[in-house]
């Protein structure tokens, strides 16, 4: 069946898209211990952006994965660097809870932070624990977004019935599932359906056959933000797996940037 879509033959005419600039909502740099990756710099990344039409990344260093103090510091450094085109995550360790309440306030004090990063099971510490509290306090207060990795599987540290509990409880935080729960997708999909207050994130998970395409049909595209892990994989991967879904053009435009546009406008001071 051919694809009467504009944006596709946009983007197959030009090698991107003209008509509206993207914005990636899950992105990392900087080196990852046994990776190689050939444009991980924030210079390197930025030259992608450029040639790809990529108005803004939401970024939280390969550092922060590791040693958040150390992250958080690099990635406020590049966000001054690059004001308006490096946007980020606050990583938060619940293991050193007093360590990072400590600097909490950067998300409202310095300019580029949208909300908070939770790496539950990097961290091995499950999202319904106590040292979450006030992180979650904090983001609620300020209606900031965080995005939560979250794999399914029955995974104890993070997945579809944490993020429930955590959206009743904490309404004003705007909830980004990353990765989508892959292993319980069905479920993440579900909380989604029910809560304003949840994001599904097509970071890893869009290269799968078909899941753009249900993600739209069962939650709406007003649900579903773009992300694609850069510098994992080149953006324009990404974009594709998008574009040549069998979605309207008006809701690839929403997904590839206007929901990830708004939630920059309203959290990013």
């Amino acid at each position: 069946m051919r694809n009467e879509s504009k944006l596709v033959k946009e983007f197959m005419e030009n090698g991107k898209l003209v008509s509206f600039p993207v914005i990636d909502a899950h992105t990392h740099m900087g080196p990852d211990s046994g990776a190689d990756m050939p444009f991980s710099s924030p210079e390197q990344m930025i030259e992608v952006m450029d040639r790809e039409n990529i108005e803004c990344i939401f970024c939280s260093p390969h550092s922060a994965l590791h040693d958040p103090n150390e992250g958080n510091s690099e990635l406020e450094e590049v966000m001054k660097k690059y004001p308006g085109r490096v946007m980020g995550y606050y990583c938060f360790n619940p293991n050193y809870e007093e360590r990072f309440l400590e600097n909490i306030e950067n998300v409202i004090n310095v300019p580029g932070y949208i909300g908070l990063k939770f790496l539950p099971t990097y961290h091995r510490y499950p999202l319904d624990g106590d040292n979450y509290k006030k992180a979650l306090e904090f983001a609620n207060k300020h209606k900031l977004c965080i995005l939560i990795h979250t794999w399914g599987n029955n995974d104890p540290h993070n997945g579809p019935r944490h993020i429930k509990m955590l959206c009743e409880k904490y309404p004003d935080i705007t909830f980004i599932m990353g990765h989508s729960a892959p292993g319980e997708l069905d479920g993440a999909i579900d909380i989604v359906k029910n809560h304003d207050n949840v994001m599904l994130d097509l970071c890893d998970i869009h290269r799968h056959n078909g899941i753009v395409d249900k993600m739209v049909r069962e939650v709406g595209a007003d649900k579903v933000i773009f992300g694609t892990d850069m510098p994992w994989y080149d953006p324009n991967y990404g974009i594709g797996s998008v574009l040549f879904s069998r979605i309207s053009d008006e809701d690839k435009y929403k997904i590839l940037y206007k929901n990830a546009k708004a939630l920059a406008e309203k959290n990013c001071r």
